[in-house]
């Protein structure tokens, strides 16, 4: 077969060509490092390495969820950590506002630390991460977790679910706790059921009703008393009667006032102290001063308390009357402070017990975060060293190829330049 010079000329330009483009592939290859540019490169690599990217990307968002849940759970553990704190503060002060010798200034102070103590707790509930969403409120993240109305009352706004995220294929790990579990679902041990706002409310209250009941208890002149007893005993308290003050010591054995009223009577007060019974079965004290002189009860103190109960089971009832009976103004209950006061610490104690445990969930959670988050970080090591080998060039072998190509190119150019060059009578001689 003949073969034309425009038909070699031609092929030896294909060729070239050729040449040129592996040459190029080779520069590009040593340029940026990479073995697989295009997928025609190498088919079968390329797909392998598609497919080690995306179990890559997997991994890194394995371990970026993994990361978010531990800055959520580390955010719940350093507010669950500063509510017990507060409650530690809450049990100190109730059991310095049990002292005696404290005044009615004495124990208001330390029922309005308790207001801010209370407000310090809301605040810590109300917590939102780094990306404005409230950790408590369950699944409505941007809902503000809790609020107080007007008379004090705490109020949960979410729901009762917990946000999870993925930290592997076949693990769902929660990365929030619902406000309900964490702040009010709290069972005492006398099986009352309470949260924490309420219970500072409860310890603030007992305070206050020390302040207002023990030691303000007072009717203008006439007043009924009515004696709740579960404590049978030796009760002490103090009756003023205008300048007057006489202080008793009266053994007192279920809800009989008789012994009282006698005391009473026998007592410089200008007070009459009369007894009546009513359908049920209780006595109702009535206190008369013979002048309208202001009638103050105060310094209650009961024998064989029960410190431990959620409400005092003994107390008097002491209500302001008019000439004919009818109650003036609210009921007072005047307790014992010191009983009104300790019966909240049992409760107090509970919390503290609840906030402990509720760290405890959240560390596990925490363990497990970082376990995930280490299992996925070794395997994204091992799958990129996997994708290195298969995508990075080996530039010392890429450089001998490209050095052999240029040579072998150098050399069929030289070849092709001699021989169009050459005519018939080179050929001939």
């Amino acid at each position: 077969m003949k073969i034309s010079n425009k038909l070699f000329s031609e092929q030896q330009v294909s060729q070239f060509s050729k040449q040129m483009e592996n040459v190029q592939k080779i520069q590009s290859k040593i340029s940026t490092g990479k073995n697989i540019i295009f997928a025609s490169d190498d088919p079968v690599g390329a797909v392998q390495l598609s497919g080690l990217n995306d179990v890559k990307s997997k991994m890194e968002q394995y371990i970026d969820n993994a990361n978010l849940a531990l800055n959520r759970l580390d955010l719940m553990d350093k507010t669950l950590e500063a509510s017990k704190n507060v409650f530690v503060r809450i049990n100190e002060l109730a059991i310095q506002a049990s002292n005696d010798v404290l005044s009615s200034g004495d124990r208001e102070a330390i029922a309005l630390e308790f207001d801010e103590l209370k407000k310090e707790l809301i605040s810590l509930a109300n917590s939102t991460d780094s990306s404005g969403s409230y950790i408590y409120s369950g699944y409505k993240t941007k809902q503000r977790s809790f609020e107080m109305d007007s008379d004090g009352t705490v109020s949960y706004k979410g729901d009762r679910g917990s946000v999870s995220v993925a930290v592997s294929e076949s693990r769902m790990l929660e990365s929030t706790l619902d406000g309900a579990s964490v702040f009010q679902d709290i069972v005492t041990s006398t099986g009352v059921s309470t949260d924490l706002f309420a219970a500072v409310d409860n310890v603030s209250r007992s305070i206050r009703t020390a302040n207002s009941g023990v030691e303000s208890a007072k009717a203008p002149g006439k007043a009924k008393i009515m004696l709740t007893n579960e404590d049978p005993g030796t009760y002490t308290f103090t009756i003023t009667s205008g300048a007057k003050t006489a202080n008793f010591s009266i053994d007192i054995t279920g809800k009989d006032l008789t012994d009282v009223a006698t005391a009473i009577n026998a007592a410089d007060l200008d007070i009459t102290a009369a007894v009546s019974t009513t359908s049920d079965s209780n006595d109702t004290l009535t206190l008369t001063n013979a002048y309208s002189y202001d009638i103050t009860l105060s310094d209650l103190q009961i024998p064989n308390i029960t410190k431990s109960q959620a409400q005092p089971t003994s107390f008097l009832s002491f209500q302001p009357i008019d000439a004919a009976g009818v109650s003036l103004g609210n009921n007072q209950t005047v307790h014992d402070y010191d009983q009104t006061i300790a019966s909240r610490l049992d409760e107090l104690s509970t919390i503290q017990t609840h906030l402990s445990n509720q760290r405890a969930k959240v560390g596990a959670r925490q363990n497990s975060a970082t376990r995930q988050m280490d299992v996925m970080q070794e395997r994204k090591i091992q799958i990129t060293k996997e994708v290195g080998d298969l995508a990075d060039a080996d530039l010392s072998k890429l450089i001998t190829e490209l050095q052999s190509l240029v040579t072998s190119q150098e050399a069929s150019q030289k070849a092709f330049v001699k021989i169009s060059q050459l005519n018939l009578f080179d050929f001939m001689s």
